[in-house]
């Protein structure tokens, strides 16, 4: 009797899809970079990409390395599980963005290693120890405008306090 259980593996995803180039980034990369692009991406977010990148480090910072067509939520999830090493900007608006706490979980979720900068602000600040602070007052809007649910809110809070409590750099220009 034959053998019911094809002997060869099935084409890469690549083969099947002539666009899956365009799905997820070429390479894997060594460095990921989360940000809150409104206010780092023209100043410490590039300064980071440039001299990491300089030095021969493939980096994702995402307008650098997404192509026109790229799906972006798996371009970036691609890439934040191929990075070896994360760095996290942590900036005054960064709690007001969805798209960023969402990286962040992530990037703890991957266990690599993460190089926090704080850029602006204090790490007591984005533990929310201060309850008039930006990142309290970011909380606070976000539960009371209802969109995201009280375990949404709790997961990336207790993300944002572990971040916050690893050996850091502080910036305040």
């Amino acid at each position: 009797m034959g053998n019911i259980i094809p002997s060869h593996s099935p084409p890469p995803l690549s083969h099947l899809n002539p666009y899956f180039h365009y799905l997820v980034p070429a390479i894997a990369h060594e460095v990921f970079i989360n940000h809150r692009g409104k206010n780092t991406k023209q100043s410490v977010a590039s300064l980071v990409y440039r001299t990491l990148h300089n030095r021969g480090f493939k980096v994702f910072l995402d307008e650098s390395c997404l192509r026109a067509g790229q799906y972006i939520p798996q371009a970036i999830t691609y890439a934040i599980f191929s990075a070896s090493v994360h760095v996290v900007i942590l900036s005054p608006n960064h709690a007001q963005s969805e798209w960023c706490l969402d990286e962040l979980f992530l990037t703890i979720q991957t266990g690599a290693p993460i190089v926090p900068v704080f850029w602006k602000i204090r790490p007591s600040e984005v533990r929310m120890e201060d309850k008039n602070g930006v990142y309290a007052k970011a909380f606070r809007e976000q539960k009371r405008d209802g969109k995201f649910n009280s375990r949404t809110l709790e997961k990336w809070k207790a993300t944002l306090r572990r971040v916050s409590l690893l050996k850091s750099f502080i910036v305040d220009g």
